[in-house]
């Protein structure tokens, strides 16, 4: 069970993310409502309606294109009963629902939450995990995918996705009402401003999906009080991921996508955890930090600051 110092940062921390999403919407929103004033009404409504569409569009459709794309199946009790065991008590020490679990027939040592609601949550693991970690490493894991189900990442994430959307369209609108259209603006410059508005868009939203991860870790962690655990099967599945086996249209999903170069250079890491020296696990953070790999398109935090995360709260947890 989590403790209440932990508790309660986790809900901060859960409550400042929503905050952001929902507020950076509403503040662009009004931005462009005193920007345009009336004349501008009708192009934004349309925006907002497309945008609300689409947000509609992927909430419903969202787990059954991922049972589809996965090719997933449910795990019955008696199949992995240990590993519904696991769940069913990371459920109660969580206060939510117990998840569905399903398996997907994948080497890739992965795992993921999905689902519509906390009533409606599901937890998919990859074979290739549960060959690969031990106990305490696959019940970290679920713990952290536990953690996205109680932050609601899903729906979060979900929401965030259609702000680049949004963007750019409002940005169109805002470039199509403006006076200088009667003397023939100039149409290119406004469509380039659309396309920047929606990249900065997709920023935040790449900002936001690393952030959850750590969220996520944080509350692994704190609920099993074993961040060791995390962080071997962190670094685990960082170092035996194959190059280019990701299924590209779930990686926000996954625990874990590391980089090329990650997954060439983690070995050190997970050689300093196996032998539980905290002096070598930070020198070899440090050393896989300055490699000063770019995170800013990535999905994911890289997986040393993570590891480099878990091991701080290692240190606050004893």
């Amino acid at each position: 069970m989590i403790g209440v110092p932990g508790l309660v940062k986790l809900k901060t921390i859960t409550a400042i993310t929503m905050a952001l999403v929902f507020g950076v919407i509403a503040g662009i929103f009004a931005v462009v409502l005193w920007y345009m004033g009336a004349s501008g009404y009708d192009g934004l409504i349309m925006a907002l309606f497309f945008s609300l569409i689409m947000l509609a569009i992927q909430w419903y459709l969202g787990p059954i294109l991922i049972k589809a794309i996965t090719q997933m199946r449910e795990i019955k009790e008696d199949e992995y009963p240990e590993l519904h065991s696991i769940v069913e008590k990371l459920s109660k020490a969580s206060s939510i629902p117990k998840p569905k679990l399903y398996l997907v027939n994948d080497s890739t040592p992965n795992a993921f939450a999905f689902g519509r609601t906390l009533k409606n949550s599901n937890i998919a693991v990859h074979a290739g995990l549960l060959n690969l970690l031990n106990k305490g490493e696959i019940e970290s894991v679920l713990a952290h995918e536990i953690g996205h189900i109680k932050h609601r990442d899903v729906l979060v994430m979900t929401i965030a996705s259609v702000l680049p959307i949004m963007l750019y369209y409002i940005v169109l609108t805002m470039g199509m009402n403006r006076d200088d259209r009667k003397r023939g603006g100039n149409v290119i410059l406004v469509w380039i401003g659309a396309q920047i508005a929606s990249f900065l868009g997709q920023l935040l939203v790449l900002w936001l999906s690393r952030q959850r991860e750590y969220y996520a870790d944080a509350f692994s962690a704190y609920t099993t009080q074993e961040p060791t655990n995390l962080m071997s099967g962190l670094a685990k599945i960082s170092y035996k991921m194959p190059s280019n086996a990701q299924n590209t249209a779930l990686k926000a999903f996954y625990i874990a996508d590391p980089s090329i170069s990650e997954r060439q250079s983690i070995i050190e890491i997970t050689k300093a955890i196996s032998i539980g020296n905290e002096k070598e696990i930070q020198q070899a953070i440090e050393k896989e930090k300055k490699r000063n790999i770019v995170e800013l398109f990535m999905t994911h935090p890289l997986t040393a600051k993570r590891l480099d995360a878990l091991l701080k709260l290692k240190r606050e947890i004893a």
